[in-house]
């Protein structure tokens, strides 16, 4: 089973890559950018969800390869048109795209990735299913970037209630861990559970946030970057923000894991298990 996951994984990362590169001089600096920064890595937790509800359902490994792809372009797009805005100079540990780039470049990568994302999915094997598909990939690609532009707009009204953050921090975070699961349900043909789909991932995109925010206090301050924490320290002692933040964290990803756990045919078990990590790490801290 891990070998075909490696497997599964490797063709993820390949299929991304030749999206981008599609049509294009493969000594391009674009090109050069978008592998600079793909190689970068992270967890790929999107592709993982997206292949693991994939096989749940039964579809064809090359469909959820292409689905688990459609997703992290669109996550990657994300990284590096955020890291462009909020001038973060550092992404895994070296510099970010803008930072090893330039600006310019980091725009043109940004839109490069995330139209490779419908690149990739227009392989799908089955065309029928491409519209409703697309709508899916659109509908939450909207999402993330309303919930970055309300970030945004935060810098000049601050955002003032636990609710507003819990809203913002679902469009920008929650969008794109729902997407790889709906998008399996969908080419399963069974759509109808989207619903249940989103209200487990905006339970858990909120709940890993606000574990993230537990950790990037001090960063967040010096950024003026949107953290939970710092937002309730406006409202009540330092202390008691961040245990109010951990006990939000816990009960949100908890509602996570039970929600993934009623999809069918297990295909909710990772995000209940990623659920369940997060809440293990809050015990430890």
């Amino acid at each position: 089973m891990q070998l075909i996951a490696d497997v599964a994984h490797h063709e993820v990362e390949q299929l991304m890559l030749a999206a981008a590169e599609a049509g294009a001089a493969v000594d391009a600096v674009g090109i050069a950018a978008v592998r600079y920064h793909l190689a970068e890595g992270g967890q790929r937790v999107r592709s993982r969800l997206a292949l693991h509800a994939g096989a749940s359902l039964g579809l064809e490994s090359a469909d959820a390869v292409r689905l688990a792809a459609t997703v992290e372009l669109l996550h990657n797009a994300s990284l590096v048109h955020d890291d462009l805005q909020d001038q973060e100079s550092v992404r895994r540990g070296r510099p970010s795209v803008w930072a090893a780039f330039g600006k310019d470049v980091a725009l043109c990568v940004g839109d490069l990735l995330l139209s490779s994302a419908y690149g990739a999915l227009s392989g799908f094997s089955r065309p029928a299913l491409l519209p409703e598909l697309l709508r899916c990939v659109h509908q939450r690609t909207a999402h993330v970037i309303r919930g970055q532009c309300a970030e945004l707009a935060g810098r000049d009204r601050p955002v003032t209630s636990l609710a507003e953050y819990e809203q913002i921090v679902a469009g920008k975070s929650s969008a794109l861990l729902s997407l790889p699961v709906e998008l399996a349900f969908i080419a399963a043909g069974e759509a109808a559970w989207g619903p249940r789909i989103w209200e487990a991932a905006r339970s858990f995109g909120v709940g890993y946030q606000m574990v993230d925010d537990l950790d990037d206090v001090g960063a967040d301050a010096e950024n003026h970057t949107l953290n939970a924490v710092l937002l309730l320290e406006t409202l009540c002692p330092a202390d008691d923000a961040r245990s109010l933040v951990r006990r939000q964290a816990r009960a949100h990803l908890e509602t996570a894991s039970v929600l993934a756990l009623t999809l069918p045919a297990g295909s909710g078990s990772l995000l209940a298990e990623y659920s369940s990590r997060l809440v293990l790490r809050l015990q430890r801290d």
